[in-house]
């Protein structure tokens, strides 16, 4: 397939997402109806199945990852990262606690803290970038909400679980969390070194390859200038690379995540057909738990006076939760029961985001929001304008 080709189907894909998803709940619900005897007794399977294609779901969000700019960017951002991990870690989950006492089945009701306790999605950065906020620093909050997720989920889960009386083993809940997490993170950076780094650096090497990234438009001074112009190729070649191959990871991204859907809608066919107030509710209080993350996002902005790209990028972390990890350990430590929400909300995740994408010019005039580049350049022309002053004696 060819790569304009497989461009469209990406942007069809992306643009088409909710009508798929809805399309895949909608065809789901007879098949597992149909097939609940044979499901029943092969528990074990959907487990297996659910689990792997949870893992074939996140793993090419973790070669897009550049954790390789972790160190340099959180040093410039302290106060807006614990911030936005109080929105993350806090927030999130402690709204999701209140409003699961409401939900009557208690399977249910554990996977919906679950499904509000993982780490951001796969799709997080893409909004970001699309609302040209900052990326730097919605990675560094997407790494470290990875990290922190091996052990705010299993707390968060195991602690709502004793509350209503359930017993959740806490070891298998974080051994599935780990496998669902870090598998795909350790071999979607090994692929980005190999894919990505390693086929940058090659390129660089290759006399026979010319592109602008490798050309110099004057000879260096020095040495620093020479390593600094290597370093600046090497990040460009990167990035064509990464753009090169970014269509092929979406398509993969949101056909796994289809197909997960539709096994988890599956797994609970009869109880869905049975019981459909359960998915009227799960939406109806996640609709809930976004309007309270988008009130604190608001006011924490509005406090710490946060610059426009910064908003964009803590909002999208903060709003787009990964249900495929949801998925995955509510089906192994609970049941399938439990992954109910983690099926339902990427029906109004998507929604949500692009509404948020929609209203954020609003937002950046009614709380006067500005505009990291704006204030560099006025920064410029404040000192520029003050070493033309005349000296005073």
């Amino acid at each position: 397939m060819g790569n304009n080709r497989v461009l469209r189907l990406s942007e069809h894909l992306r643009k088409y997402l909710l009508l798929y998803i809805v399309i895949a709940m909608i065809v789901a619900l007879p098949i597992g109806y149909h097939f609940a005897p044979f499901i029943k007794t092969h528990k074990s399977d959907m487990k297996d199945i659910i689990l792997t294609l949870a893992i074939l779901t996140l793993f090419p969000s973790m070669v897009q990852l550049k954790v390789e700019r972790f160190g340099s960017e959180i040093r410039g951002k302290v106060l807006e990262t614990v911030v936005g991990l109080i929105v993350i870690f806090v927030v999130a989950p402690v709204i999701a606690i209140f409003l699961a006492g409401y939900i009557a089945n208690k399977a249910v009701s554990i996977g919906f803290v679950a499904a509000n306790s993982v780490p951001a999605s796969s799709a997080s950065i893409a909004y970001v970038l699309l609302a040209e906020g900052n990326i730097e620093f919605a990675t560094i909050l997407a790494i470290i909400s990875i990290l922190g997720a091996l052990g705010t989920v299993p707390a968060y889960v195991s602690l709502y679980a004793k509350s209503i009386s359930v017993n959740v083993p806490v070891k298998i809940l974080a051994e599935s969390l780990g496998i669902a997490l870090l598998t795909p993170f350790f071999v979607g950076q090994l692929t980005r070194y190999y894919l990505v780094k390693r086929r940058a650096r090659s390129v660089l090497r290759n006399p026979d390859i010319d592109l602008p990234c490798k050309r110099v438009e004057k000879p260096h001074r020095s040495l620093e200038e020479a390593i600094s112009h290597i370093e600046d190729a090497l990040e460009c070649i990167e990035g064509r690379i990464g753009k090169r191959i970014k269509p092929y990871l979406s398509i993969w991204t949101m056909v796994a995540m289809l197909i997960l859907i539709g096994s988890l809608i599956a797994s609970k066919a009869s109880l869905l057909i049975s019981k459909p107030a359960i998915a009227g509710q799960i939406i109806g209080m996640q609709l809930g738990v976004y309007a309270v993350i988008i009130v604190t996002l608001i006011a924490v902005t509005k406090a710490l006076s946060m610059s426009y790209e910064d908003h964009s990028a803590l909002a999208f972390i903060a709003l787009t939760k990964n249900e495929s990890v949801a998925a995955a350990v509510s089906v192994m430590a609970i049941g399938a029961a439990a992954a109910i929400p983690a099926a339902l909300i990427p029906a109004i995740q998507p929604v949500i985001a692009v509404l948020y994408l929609w209203l954020l010019p609003a937002l950046k005039r009614i709380l006067k929001m500005k505009s990291a580049a704006a204030e560099k350049t006025q920064i410029k022309v404040n000192v520029k304008a003050k070493a033309m002053e005349p000296a005073t004696t």
